[in-house]
């Protein structure tokens, strides 16, 4: 039967073995990144879609609101709809460039 010396040499010989092994194997940790418009991750998929989506409804949405509104001061129906309703996706397509488009860091 081995002694205790000898069982504890084996033991912190094994757990250093083990140590290095599992320092091998895994990877570095590193910070993540903040998300941009380049990166390619699910979640910055999906916010940057809501993004450009929500930009480009609030833009119609309020040229038509807009436009609704001066037709229904000036009577004039549907003349200024029509158009700030053009306006408004003109701007929400406006909008969903900018916010796609990469930034300035090359």
């Amino acid at each position: 039967m081995a002694s205790d010396g000898e069982d504890e040499e084996a033991l912190k010989a094994r757990l250093s073995r083990l140590a290095s092994d599992l320092k091998s194997a895994r990877p570095t940790p590193h910070d993540p990144a903040p998300l941009s418009p380049g990166d390619r991750s699910a979640a910055s998929a999906w916010s940057l879609g809501m993004k450009a989506g929500t930009e480009f409804v609030g833009a119609v949405v309020v040229g038509a609101a807009i436009g609704w509104g001066l037709d229904w001061l000036l009577h004039t129906k549907p003349g200024f709809t029509i158009l700030f309703f053009l306006l408004g996706v003109a701007a929400g397509t406006w909008n969903v460039i900018r916010a796609t488009s990469p930034k300035g860091d090359k």
